[in-house]
């Protein structure tokens, strides 16, 4: 793209995100296009044609597409920086939001809501522990019980049924390997180092044990199915000027934010990635809905270990620029708070 049509594509998002209406040619040289209508609609044609602009109906103006906001996003967004007013006024609102991580989960919520006229998120699933010890019984020869203690003293048994046959010593000779080297690491940093770890002179128990985690005798003690949502803001997406026109969307989406497990899984997305992530539309397996947009950052432990998420889901309509700071900056308060903060809900 040559640096006209970079700066009339970047001017057309811009404005339709502003005004949720498609942008002519008229209003883009009102806006300080120095070209005529004819050569501004020439190069609106040009960006038609590679995907990155559409007519929503048969009216002159243009709108971004899926795949022209992916490309605005990642090469052209400007992000605003938060007044120090504004962090003061977030750090207040979370600081004041109490003493256990339910009502910090509530208020970071209830804080991304009103600062982005969203739905406000956070998902917390339940933490996947440190391990102090394991050990396999053999019920069948291809099913294990697996016991699992973490280092705070909980335990879990697990039934798991294996594809290729074992022994209870070869069992044994498993665990006792597990124990010994990967003490104090929760199960998927198990699985990461079984892969990058050269333990010599115990190649053969390593194919052993990598053969039985890849059967599944070993799953994280805590999946991101299983934890706790706060959603907040639903309400708020009956506010935007299309609603009236987007009701059955509406409801569909609602209906998603209803279904826990959805908004669970929504994590395998977000452990995959670095820093803030924005799903635009169809970009998110997990919602499955075309017209909203997911912005969202992981939150991490002392120890670096993702244990949660805050984000906004709202009409791919938004501005990107404001809110994707606004995630950013309360996940880091989260993870701030929670270092002074008692580990229950």
């Amino acid at each position: 793209m040559d640096e006209r049509s970079q700066n009339i594509f970047r001017l057309l998002v811009e404005e339709y995100l502003r005004s949720g209406i498609p942008v002519g040619s008229r209003t883009l040289q009102s806006s300080g296009v120095n070209l005529s209508p004819a050569t501004i609609r020439n190069v609106m044609a040009r960006l038609e044609e590679e995907e990155l602009i559409a007519a929503p109906h048969t009216s002159a103006g243009r709108q971004p597409t899926e795949k022209g906001l992916r490309l605005f996003i990642d090469t052209l967004m400007r992000i605003d920086d938060l007044a120090p007013e504004q962090r003061q006024s977030m750090d207040a609102h979370l600081t004041l939001s109490g003493k256990s991580l339910r009502s910090v989960y509530e208020g970071a919520s209830t804080l991304l809501s009103g600062l982005s006229s969203s739905v406000g998120l956070v998902i917390a699933p339940k933490a996947n522990k440190p391990i102090r010890h394991i050990q396999f019984l053999q019920l069948e020869a291809q099913r294990i019980l697996t016991i699992l203690i973490t280092q705070d003293g909980q335990v879990e048994n697990r039934i798991i049924g294996i594809e290729h046959f074992t022994t209870q010593s070869e069992l044994d000779q498993v665990a006792n390997f597990l124990n010994t080297h990967l003490h104090g690491k929760t199960l998927d940093e198990v699985k990461a180092s079984l892969e990058i770890e050269n333990l010599s002179g115990e190649q053969r128990l390593r194919g052993l044990t990598e053969k039985l985690v890849a059967d599944g005798i070993i799953h994280p003690l805590s999946s991101f199915e299983d934890g706790h949502i706060f959603i907040q803001g639903q309400s708020r997406l009956f506010e935007d000027p299309h609603a009236q026109q987007r009701l059955d969307e509406i409801r569909m989406l609602l209906s998603t934010l209803d279904e826990k497990r959805n908004i669970l899984r929504m994590m395998d997305q977000v452990d995959r990635g670095e820093g803030v992530q924005v799903f635009i539309g169809s970009e998110n397996p997990i919602l499955k809905q075309p017209g909203w947009t997911t912005i969202i950052k992981a939150f991490r432990d002392q120890n670096g270990r993702i244990i949660g998420a805050t984000g906004i889901i709202g009409p791919t309509r938004l501005n990107y620029g404001k809110i994707v700071p606004i995630v950013d900056y309360t996940s880091l308060l989260v993870e701030r708070i929670m270092g002074n903060t008692p580990r229950n809900l």
